[in-house]
């Protein structure tokens, strides 16, 4: 009976316990409670650069609410894995989380962050009273914390795209088709790259149109991110009195030589749109 009688006290004891631990509510922005990080204004980096290690995501940070805030803890997500990167001693005026971070977290070299890749970042606040702010207690309702950029809330996930600074001169040379869904060439077929500029290149032999008039497809870089963009632009014909034109967007990565567009063709008056194009050196 003893032994019964401490079985239920000791039972009693852990259901006070838990129920006087701090219930963890939901953030509402409209009440005067609790406590939110923010970048101030725009954000200093937003890419990660292949191979660069200190490249980073970073910016001003900045604290809103009456809540005292303890620490920042930062998690790389990989499908429904959280690893955790870092803690950020708060306040801080500052946000920054480099790719060496990322990568020293993951256990994997750098070299493993190929352009192309989107590492997602999550955020979650311990307050001085134990309370933890972060995306899943964060209300999201139209005008709520969650609904606006990512530039002004830390709860909400940051995407951060892993790209190389685009080199024309590295660019030019022999590339193998990987996908062309427009079927003007199969995989394995070689095109060729030139160099028109310090931001435009052509794929010489890109549409096939050598019926009328061929133009090979010349694609505009952002030389910071790797961001391509075809201006719409006439390409040809197949045959005599054929008329294409393309346009789209896509990345150039010239560390790696690898491409990517979707291209939206015009031909003879009919829209065929969403077409990905992937070549590779």
């Amino acid at each position: 009976m003893k032994n019964t009688m401490k079985i239920l006290l000791l039972f009693c004891g852990i259901l006070l316990f838990f129920s006087c631990e701090k219930p963890y509510g939901v953030f509402d922005q409209t009440k005067v409670m609790g406590v939110y990080p923010y970048i101030k204004g725009t954000p200093t980096s937003t890419l990660f650069y292949y191979n660069q290690p200190t490249s980073s995501y970073s910016g001003a940070m900045a604290l809103s609410g009456p809540e005292p805030a303890k620490q920042l803890d930062v998690y790389v997500v990989t499908g429904t894995v959280e690893t955790h990167v870092k803690t950020i001693p708060l306040p801080s005026s500052t946000y920054t989380v480099t790719l060496q971070d990322v990568a020293t977290a993951m256990n994997q070299p750098i070299s493993s962050f190929t352009p192309g890749n989107q590492i997602k970042l999550r955020n979650r606040l311990t307050s001085a009273s134990g309370q933890m702010w972060s995306k899943d207690n964060t209300e999201t309702s139209s005008g709520g914390l969650l609904s606006g950029t990512v530039y002004q809330n830390l709860y909400q996930d940051l995407v951060v795209f892993v790209t190389c600074p685009f080199v024309a001169d590295d660019a030019v040379g022999t590339y193998h088709v990987i996908q062309d869904d427009w079927a003007d060439y199969s995989v394995g077929n070689t095109l060729t790259v030139s160099k028109v500029d310090a931001n435009n290149i052509i794929i010489n032999e890109y549409p096939a149109t050598y019926g009328n008039n061929h133009h090979g497809l010349v694609i505009t870089v952002d030389p910071n991110s790797g961001i391509a963009t075809v201006t719409k632009q006439f390409s040809g014909g197949y045959v005599a009195n054929d008329k294409e034109y393309t346009d789209g967007a896509g990345y150039v990565f010239s560390c790696v030589g690898y491409i990517k567009l979707v291209l939206n063709f015009t031909y003879n008056g009919g829209a065929y749109n969403g077409n990905t194009l992937i070549i590779s050196k």
